[in-house]
């Protein structure tokens, strides 16, 4: 990857899911290429925390705002936090989400229900809130979180996958109907990411391919902010992540989901 390059954004970045994992690791390698934040998420302290780390290390304005995104409310709240404060999102990263590693036939309705609304729903309202706004850029930009689990169906992580699918083709559809205007729409699919020790401890027992298709956090963040200013639609951070997508592309459907399973299975059992 090359150097760092230092956009000017005279706007600001609105980031969901902004107080840890790659939400966080976002804002901070924003922050280090001179680009001001809106951190949004529902644990207040760890955003002071954010706040407080990229105003004293980089100099640069971070704007907090705690909201909860299963509260349909929310969307409205953020935009209209925006306008009244007269903070020009030239940046839109849909990023909040949840996941989870189980049968489908073991989770509660309650569970399913928030994360189908919380994976897909933000990303759909605060896309259609800000279209506008962004429009108003000569050149501004869409970011919207999607996993490498959105190409093929992954057992025991069925809703998870369904979600991460809607994601990348939403925007790839999203990306065409913008393709002629200033707005660049990009949909990052990383494999796994290690953001703290029981992720690490998680992808370790799920074997090598998992091992090997992995990266550190700042890493993938640094890789999809770079490619994302180069306007690339689809961003896969990592060579194994590329190669494995190859393979899976190639390999039947149905040995793919069988060796899925098969890790999936290998992984609760160690847990």
């Amino acid at each position: 990857m090359k150097k760092k390059s230092q956009k000017k954004i005279p706007g600001y970045c609105l980031i969901t899911g902004a107080s840890q994992g790659i939400g966080k690791a976002i804002a901070l390698e924003l922050a280090s290429r001179g680009i001001s934040s809106i951190a949004i998420s529902k644990e207040f302290n760890e955003l002071e925390l954010l706040k407080n780390k990229i105003i004293s290390k980089y100099n640069i304005d971070c704007k907090i705002l705690c909201k909860d995104l299963l509260n349909p409310s929310s969307y409205t709240e953020i935009y209209d936090f925006c306008k009244t404060n007269n903070l020009k999102v030239q940046i839109l990263i849909n990023n909040v989400g949840i996941g989870y590693s189980g049968s489908f036939q073991e989770t509660s309705i309650n569970f399913d229900d928030n994360l189908v609304r919380l994976n897909i729903m933000p990303m759909i309202q605060l896309t259609k809130l800000f279209l506008p706004e962004l429009k108003k850029f000569d050149k501004s930009y869409i970011l919207n979180m999607s996993s490498l689990g959105s190409y093929r169906p992954i057992p025991y992580k069925a809703l998870y996958s369904a979600s991460k699918s809607f994601i990348y083709s939403f925007s790839k559809s999203l990306y065409t109907e913008l393709k002629s205007e200033s707005i660049q729409v990009s949909v990052s699919c990383p494999a796994g990411v290690y953001t703290n020790s029981a992720v690490v401890k998680r992808i370790n027992a799920s074997g090598n391919i998992a091992k090997w298709t992995s990266l550190y956090v700042n890493i993938v963040a640094s890789y999809i902010i770079y490619s994302m200013f180069r306007r690339k639609s689809v961003i896969i951070p990592g060579i194994g992540a590329k190669v494995l997508l190859i393979l899976m592309k190639i390999m039947p459907e149905a040995f793919i989901r069988w060796l899925l399973a098969r890790n999936m299975k290998k992984n609760d059992k160690q847990n």
